[in-house]
Protein backbone atom coordinates (compact mmCIF):
# COMPACT_ATOMS: atom_id res chain seq x y z
CA UNK A 1 0.00 0.00 0.00
CA UNK A 2 1.38 3.52 -0.82
CA UNK A 3 0.89 6.49 1.46
CA UNK A 4 -0.49 8.61 -0.84
CA UNK A 5 -3.20 6.27 -2.92
CA UNK A 6 -6.87 6.60 -3.52
CA UNK A 7 -8.40 3.63 -1.68
CA UNK A 8 -11.42 1.99 -2.61
CA UNK A 9 -13.64 1.69 0.93
CA UNK A 10 -15.74 -0.99 1.24
CA UNK A 11 -17.83 -2.57 4.24
CA UNK A 12 -18.39 -6.21 4.96
CA UNK A 13 -20.38 -7.46 8.47
CA UNK A 14 -17.51 -7.37 11.26
CA UNK A 15 -15.36 -10.34 12.99
CA UNK A 16 -13.27 -10.62 15.92
CA UNK A 17 -11.36 -13.56 14.09
CA UNK A 18 -10.21 -11.53 10.72
CA UNK A 19 -6.33 -10.84 10.68
CA UNK A 20 -6.13 -7.27 10.36
CA UNK A 21 -1.88 -6.77 11.64
CA UNK A 22 -0.97 -6.57 8.03
CA UNK A 23 -2.92 -3.57 6.95
CA UNK A 24 -2.54 -2.28 10.03
CA UNK A 25 1.09 -2.39 9.74
CA UNK A 26 1.23 -0.75 6.14
CA UNK A 27 -0.86 1.99 7.75
CA UNK A 28 1.15 2.55 10.67
CA UNK A 29 4.42 2.51 8.33
CA UNK A 30 2.95 5.88 6.28
CA UNK A 31 2.56 7.74 9.32
CA UNK A 32 5.11 6.62 11.72
CA UNK A 33 7.62 9.69 10.57
CA UNK A 34 5.25 11.97 11.67
CA UNK A 35 4.55 9.97 15.51
CA UNK A 36 7.19 10.82 18.16
CA UNK A 37 9.61 8.20 19.34
CA UNK A 38 7.72 6.71 22.52
CA UNK A 39 4.29 7.06 20.24
CA UNK A 40 5.74 5.27 17.35
CA UNK A 41 7.44 2.11 19.66
CA UNK A 42 4.00 2.30 21.97
CA UNK A 43 1.88 1.63 18.42
CA UNK A 44 4.55 -0.70 16.83
CA UNK A 45 4.72 -3.28 19.78
CA UNK A 46 1.29 -3.24 19.83
CA UNK A 47 1.21 -4.22 16.07
CA UNK A 48 3.31 -7.34 17.07
CA UNK A 49 1.25 -8.19 19.68
CA UNK A 50 -1.83 -8.35 17.25
CA UNK A 51 0.39 -9.89 14.60
CA UNK A 52 2.00 -12.74 17.07
CA UNK A 53 -2.04 -13.32 18.66
CA UNK A 54 -3.12 -13.90 14.98
CA UNK A 55 -0.32 -16.33 14.26
CA UNK A 56 -1.00 -18.32 17.30
CA UNK A 57 -4.59 -18.42 15.98
CA UNK A 58 -5.64 -17.14 19.29
CA UNK A 59 -9.46 -16.54 18.81
CA UNK A 60 -12.24 -14.25 20.60
CA UNK A 61 -14.74 -16.13 22.59
CA UNK A 62 -17.74 -14.76 22.23
CA UNK A 63 -20.48 -14.36 24.95
CA UNK A 64 -23.14 -16.66 23.21
CA UNK A 65 -20.22 -19.40 23.54
CA UNK A 66 -20.66 -19.64 26.77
Amino acid sequence: MECLELLEITTKPFDWDDNFSEEATEAFDCIRPTLSYPVAQSIGMALAKLELLEKQGCKVKRESED
